[in-house]
Order: C-alpha cells, then structure tokens, then sequence
C-alpha cells in the first residue's frame, strides 16, 4: 500500500473506543468502588441537551430503576437492550489516543458529524447506504493528495459521495453510524471476559452503576448504565484502544442534514482508486 492510500484511509479510520464490543461473560462480583468520569467532549453542551429520556416523574426527576440491584452481567445486558432501542443517540469521544468523534445517528442508518483521526477532521452525512464526506484542508495540502488535485482541481471544496459498499473509506467513514443500528450494541454479551459491578457514581450530570470488564483478548474496559429512568449506557471506558465513548441524545429529535447536490461531490470510489495507484 503506498502512502498516498495509506493517507486517504487514515484520514477516515477513527478506530476509537470499540473495544468494548465483544465482551461480557463470565463472572458476577459484587461492587466496586466506582471512578469518576473523564473530561468529555463539549462537556457545557453535553450537560445542557440531556439523555433525551422522556420518563419522568411529574416534577421532571427520572424515576429510578433498581437496575444497580441486578448481577454485572444482568447490567451490561439492560444497558445493551435500552441503548439498542433508542430511536436516536449522539456519540462521542472524551480522551481518546487515537481519534475522536461526535456523531448523531437514528435507526434507519441515518447519521451526521464530525470525526478526527491522524490530525485530519472530516464531516460526513450517511442516508440509508448512501454516504458523503468531506474532507479537511489538511488532507488536501498535504503533498499525498497533489495527484488527486492535479486531476480535480477543486475537490477540496467537494464531498467523496457513493455507496458504503463503493470505497473503503466511506465504509470507515460512517462504521460509527452503525452503533445507532438495531444490532449496534447487540455484541456486548459476548464470552470470555470477568465482569463485576462497582458503586453508583455520576457521570455527565448522570447516576450509572459501572460494570468492570477484564478480558484477556481486549483488557480492560467499563460501561456505565444509567440508574434512573431507560437503562442507557451512557459511557464506556477502554484501555485497547485507550479512550471514552460518550453516549447520549437518547430518542431526541434527528433531521438528517440537507445532502449536497451533485456537482458538489466527486466519486468516491474514483477518488481511492486514484489514490491507491499514484506514485
């Protein structure tokens, strides 16, 4: 792969905090003393818009669940239920090594925000499978992209659009968009790994009970699921990769933004051919 492709893709690749998916199992100790939360992304803003829940008492308090009551496996399982079936979620990032997004997503695979990896910020707007990307000046006046501007000379101002299936990088692009999907959090219940619960403990303005995971193939990891109100899992804390997902907007209101019309795009998949052949 030259580093022309290796460029364009890393642009894209915000591998950051799944490495909580495919954990759970084995092992119900009881509490541990629970951390604090990390500092979070626009954390003023994340405060002021809420989980999005809409159960609760008459004077505005959610009402709590006794889901702290339950065994770490029993949490972990709420909590992948409850976030499963949110209509609407918004992720993001807090402390990440290696990358960082804020996203808001719905069930039908409708998706917008921003991501950064490799330095590069990206925009990108998901319809169903169709996907559009724009890419930030820093890609484009790095000397890699010179042979892509040489042939499209304005594709700085244009969005990679096509098919998730079309090019690798809109599949990387909008992968975190998938999480809104009704499988997104469905492989958190898999074996292999010792879970214990900790204490209650406040994070984002939010009560969750902390489930502990300790597996030998992803280490160590905890998720956070609300106590009050929906089960949500409201964070979850990865040390492969390092890093903290933020989730929250839980069945808020989502209008997709307005897709760019198609002189304002270029074929994505044209664009990654044309970067993997270069040089």
């Amino acid at each position: 792969m030259t580093r022309k492709h290796t460029m364009l893709t890393a642009s894209v690749c915000a591998g950051v905090v799944l490495g909580v998916t495919g954990c759970g199992g084995e092992g119900d100790d009881g509490p541990k003393s629970g951390g604090k939360s990390g500092s979070a992304v626009k954390e003023k803003d994340r405060r002021s818009s809420g989980s999005g829940d809409t159960e609760s008492s008459s004077d505005g308090r959610k009402a709590p669940s006794g889901v702290e009551k339950l065994s770490a496996r029993d949490i972990l399982a709420k909590g992948a239920e409850a976030t499963a079936s949110a209509s609407t979620l918004r992720v993001s990032t807090a402390d990440s090594a290696t990358g960082s997004i804020d996203l808001t997503m719905d069930k039908a695979g409708n998706c917008a925000g921003t991501f950064t990896n490799e330095g590069f910020t990206n925009r990108v707007i998901r319809k169903g499978d169709k996907v559009w990307l724009k890419l930030e000046d820093a890609y484009w006046n790095d000397p890699v992209a010179k042979p892509i501007l040489d042939k499209f000379p304005d594709a700085r101002e244009k969005y990679l659009h096509g098919d998730t299936q079309d090019a690798f990088v809109l599949m990387m692009a909008s992968a975190y968009c998938e999480l809104g999907g009704p499988d997104g959090f469905a492989k958190l219940s898999g074996d292999g790994a010792k879970l214990t619960k900790g204490a209650v403990t406040t994070v984002e303005g939010v009560k969750a009970v902390p489930v502990h995971i300790d597996s030998a193939k992803d280490g160590t990891s905890t998720v956070y699921v609300a106590t009050e109100g929906r089960t949500y899992m409201v964070k979850a804390d990865s040390q492969k990769p390092k890093g903290t997902l933020l989730l929250s907007d839980f069945g808020k209101p989502f209008t997709v933004p307005s897709t760019p019309p198609a002189r304002d795009t270029l074929d994505a998949a044209e664009i990654e051919k044309l970067s993997m052949n270069a040089g």
